[in-house]
């Protein structure tokens, strides 16, 4: 059942896009699913594997420059609203967790210069934390959350881009070998992670249902 809904889903964008380098590339754009679902699929397209990285790794990191500016004041502003308050509180807090989990307390606590020009310590062990958690290719922590996760650190535009970027560099690179190592298995690869990312929008909707927003969290 999962199966033939993917395929439909595969063979609709097909349709609409023409080249299955496009229907990658939109994929990679996704959030949740971005390179890490679209390597596999690429292979399933039989796309040779640099093609399969490339159109993966353009289409997940080509948003992140977009995402960096405006991501986290849309979710600010989306909890400022009377009808999107639990969304954008639950979000933003989501990502705050996530961005406390990257970097110290020590870190997390320090806030750039203000002439925006020199880079501190502070900035690149943030740097640095942005990139390990883009890196690791797990559920929740690819582009989209890794902007967040900038953003809320108040990292440096061009630090926060170049860690982001690498990470998924990463990220994409390890996808790719897991892939080709496991090649005969790549259609239960795309099942298995499509059942993933499927499971991770079900639980951040009842979070969202669920969640009692705090006026504070979102008010920095």
């Amino acid at each position: 059942m999962v199966d033939q809904i993917i395929s439909t889903a595969l063979n609709f964008l097909h349709s609409v896009f023409g080249l299955e380098q496009i229907v990658v590339l939109f994929i990679a754009i996704l959030p949740i699913v971005e390179a890490r679902m679209a390597i596999p699929i690429a292979i399933g397209y039989n796309l040779d594997y640099f093609q399969s990285w490339l159109f993966s790794y353009l289409g997940s990191t080509l948003i992140a420059p977009l995402l960096l500016l405006i991501l986290i004041p849309f979710i600010k502003w989306l909890s400022k609203t009377k009808l999107f308050r639990k969304i954008g509180s639950a979000l933003y807090e989501k990502f705050e967790k996530k961005a406390k989990g990257a970097v110290s307390e020590n870190d997390l606590a320090t806030t750039s210069d203000d002439d925006g020009k020199k880079i501190s310590k502070s900035d690149w062990k943030k740097a640095l934390g942005v990139f390990i958690f883009v890196a690791i290719p797990l559920p929740l922590t690819g582009v989209w959350t890794g902007c967040a996760v900038a953003s809320i650190l108040k990292l440096k535009y061009p630090l926060a881009l170049g860690a982001v970027a690498l990470g998924n560099l990463v990220a994409s690179a390890i996808i790719l070998l897991l892939c080709i190592f496991f090649q005969p298995y790549i259609d239960y690869i795309i099942l298995a992670l499509a059942i993933i990312a499927f499971i991770v929008v079900v639980i951040l909707i009842i979070k969202i249902i669920t969640h009692k927003p705090q006026t504070s969290s979102t008010e920095n």
